[in-house]
């Protein structure tokens, strides 16, 4: 009975607009508490993991995308991939693979390359004659796929909280990451054949 007048008691202060980590963050330390674990202990396990060197990465990668994402680096990535890989069939929907996973890959943080590439590639992928669902399955699956390569704030995170190695974590989102993006570049391919798009011409 307790336990659930607890819970309800914790829906109602999320619902009357209690930020969601604290919420969170009670909920956890109720079920230490319930768990016989001492919460003394807890707050030092967070004290231990916020005070990592490790964690400096995050607010400076962070940094860096905006910083990435305000100077116009976007289009010229674009721009790059483009000539690079817009002649072949379903280059641009490989251009948008390529150009989101790899600045992902350069900010650590998939958010930001949606918001920084997704107004960008969008409209383009529409008018070049991609459908919208796969425009946008496009967009945001390829934002994602970065993560997978070093240096990856979910990565760094994981490895802090379960003490894994994190050079070795990033050595093995390596060839996870590059096989998905072959396999997302022949399916581009082929729904670039399908849907006869235009290609760019290479010019050297």
């Amino acid at each position: 009975m307790t336990t659930l007048l607890i819970a309800l008691g914790l829906l109602l202060i999320a619902l009357f607009g209690a930020p969601l980590f604290s919420v969170i963050a009670a909920i956890a330390l109720l079920s230490f508490h319930f768990a016989g674990i001492d919460t003394a202990a807890v707050i030092v396990e967070m004290y231990r993991l916020a005070s990592a060197p490790t964690l400096l990465a995050i607010p400076l990668f962070t940094f860096a995308g905006y910083l990435l994402a305000e100077s116009g680096t976007p289009k010229r990535l674009v721009n790059l991939s483009r000539a690079m890989f817009g002649w072949l069939p379903g280059g641009l929907a490989i251009v948008a693979l390529v150009t989101c996973a790899f600045f992902t890959a350069f900010t650590g943080a998939s958010g930001v390359t949606i918001v920084a590439l997704g107004g960008l590639l969008f409209p383009v992928l529409l008018k070049e004659g991609y459908s919208e669902k796969f425009s946008l399955g496009l967009v945001t699956t390829s934002g994602s796929l970065g993560l997978l390569f070093p240096p990856s704030l979910p990565i760094i995170l994981y490895g802090l909280v379960a003490k894994i190695s994190i050079d070795q974590l990033f050595l093995a989102g390596i060839v996870p990451g590059l096989l998905l993006i072959v396999l997302l570049s022949i399916y581009s391919i082929r729904r670039g054949v399908v849907l006869s798009v235009p290609r760019t011409p290479f010019h050297w």
